[in-house]
């Protein structure tokens, strides 16, 4: 009996072969990304890994490629795919004082044209924002990673605008708490902060 047992199994396989196989072939691949390990300092029991083989963030640009430069080395043209980007850009144009680049690369389409609307030229949007020199630099302390700062998150307020705010207990004493921002051409472009309460 047993054997006839056997030789049953053998004629299964034989004609249909195709379940063994694939149940033979399986692969798993676990990944480890506990929610805080990318801080600084994090400890875990397994190495971390944030994607899986062969995957590329479409969002990575290094830092030093997110300003095009013509031959001379006059920064031409920003690159921004995530909000980080955009703050750093922000930052960069306001700590060297390029009112004309900002206006040109940073600022959105939507918002000069708001300026344009109330009899303003847009570079007025930067000497705003030179006045709260200091309000940007808090706020962008309280968002050290963009939207990859722990707890945060890139909210849709629609017209395509997305919002980066600062909740909580950080925000009790900001001046501005957060930023809108639009996707423009691939980039995103500075729509503009939001203010406390």
């Amino acid at each position: 009996m047993h054997w006839r047992v056997v030789q049953r199994l053998l004629a299964l396989f034989a004609i249909c072969p195709l379940p063994f196989a694939i149940c033979a072939c399986e692969e798993r691949v676990i990944y480890n990304r506990p929610l805080l390990g990318a801080l600084p300092g994090a400890e875990s029991n397994a190495p971390v890994s944030r994607y899986p083989k062969g995957y590329q963030d479409p969002t990575a640009i290094p830092d030093d490629e997110l300003v095009v430069k013509d031959d001379v080395g006059k920064p031409t043209a920003f690159r921004a795919r995530t909000a980080r980007h955009l703050m750093m850009h922000i930052y960069s144009t306001l700590m060297n004082s390029q009112e004309k680049l900002f206006v040109e690369q940073v600022l959105s389409e939507q918002t000069k044209r708001e300026y344009y609307a109330h009899g303003q030229h847009p570079r007025e949007a930067f000497k705003t924002m030179q006045e709260h020199a200091g309000d940007v630099l808090t706020l962008f302390d309280r968002m050290p990673m963009g939207e990859s700062t722990p707890g945060l998150f890139l909210q849709p307020v629609g017209g395509g605008v997305q919002r980066l705010v600062v909740q909580g207990l950080a925000a009790r004493d900001l001046y501005w708490v957060g930023f809108d921002m639009v996707m423009e051409k691939g980039n995103y472009k500075l729509v503009w902060f939001v203010r406390g309460k």
